[in-house]
């Protein structure tokens, strides 16, 4: 998956991503995954002309990038993603909202249209929370409406599920922080969620990392430990597969 930045304003998939993803398809991958694909009209875009799965419009033009590929021959999976403190073109909402109010490490990125430092989040509330789970689900109904043959839930890369995973963006003292049982709890929430959804037949996975878009290098600081825990309760979400992604792996 690689983010394009080549949907309209309003999020709609163009011709031109549906000649892109298609090229691929042609070129012989059996299997295509989106970029990453914004959940709900609150927090959760990223970068402008970013695509989203949120309404009928968005669901139809995605639709024609799924025909397209699905005439090739390939099979194509919705990535959808909550960018949560890391978001830096938002046409809906000004603020961001992270796990704790933590302002994310580095810069943001200009090839996505990012200039300088990024701001310090607002702390989720539990309202903006079952807002966040709400959004995955309903983007996942959209996407198999779309006619997608399966999502893939963006908790990796220090996005917002990796933020409420990562010790030092999570400074929570609630059921989502402290612990990594805890911190992994909202990926596994998500997952659960989304499962419930769209059924036992649709493949559901989910992308995690520990380096992070704005902090390459980072490592889980149980190590081991803390990889058990984490695939522990992962294996337990009803998923269908864990996407492990990592710089320079």
């Amino acid at each position: 998956p690689m983010a394009r930045v080549s949907a309209t304003f309003e999020g709609l998939a163009t011709n031109q991503m549906v000649s892109y993803y298609t090229s691929f398809a042609r070129g012989g991958f059996g299997l295509i995954i989106t970029e990453a694909i914004y959940t709900d009209d609150k927090h959760s875009q990223g970068y402008f002309n970013n695509p989203g799965l949120i309404n009928e419009e968005q669901t139809q033009a995605w639709k024609k990038v799924v025909d397209s590929v699905h005439q090739v021959g390939a099979k194509i999976f919705a990535q959808i993603m909550h960018a949560g403190a890391l978001s830096q073109g938002n046409r809906f909402i000004q603020e961001t909202i992270g796990p704790s109010a933590v302002q994310p490490k580095g810069k943001q990125m200009e090839f996505y249209e990012g200039k300088g430092l990024y701001q310090t989040p607002r702390e989720a509330t539990k309202e903006d929370i079952t807002e966040v789970i709400n959004g995955f689900v309903n983007a996942a109904k959209h996407a198999k409406a779309a006619g997608f043959d399966g999502v893939e839930i963006h908790g990796a890369n220090g996005y917002l599920l990796d933020q409420f995973l990562t010790d030092y963006t999570n400074k929570r003292t609630d059921e989502y922080g402290g612990s990594t049982e805890n911190r992994v709890r909202l990926l596994v929430e998500v997952s659960r969620a989304v499962r419930e959804a769209v059924g036992g037949h649709f493949t559901i996975g989910i992308r995690i990392s520990q380096g992070k878009v704005n902090d390459y290098n980072h490592k889980w600081a149980g190590k081991e430990k803390d990889a058990e825990i984490i695939f522990g309760q992962l294996g337990h979400a009803d998923l269908d597969f864990i996407h492990i992604t990592e710089y320079e792996a």
